[in-house]
């Protein structure tokens, strides 16, 4: 297997194993929503987090009413 295809063929099984894991777990559904909100709640505040933190102005740099109302 090339490495341009290891990637996908890595993301199609997790894919897969996540569909089994769902089936499996039909039984418990609620614990299971519960389960999944919490994982997505906390990966959109952990991208949030990072984008805040790679958007954000530098510590030395200083505000002015010229640059901010450049800025937008």
């Amino acid at each position: 297997m090339t490495v341009a295809l290891a990637n996908p063929a890595a993301q199609a099984c997790a894919f897969v194993l996540g569909c089994a894991v769902i089936h499996a777990a039909r039984a418990h559904a609620e614990l299971l929503t519960r389960l999944l909100v919490t994982a997505i709640v906390a990966a959109a505040v952990l991208l949030l987090l990072a984008a805040s933190l790679t958007y954000a102005s530098d510590a030395d740099a200083t505000v002015d009413e010229v640059s901010l109302y450049a800025a937008s």
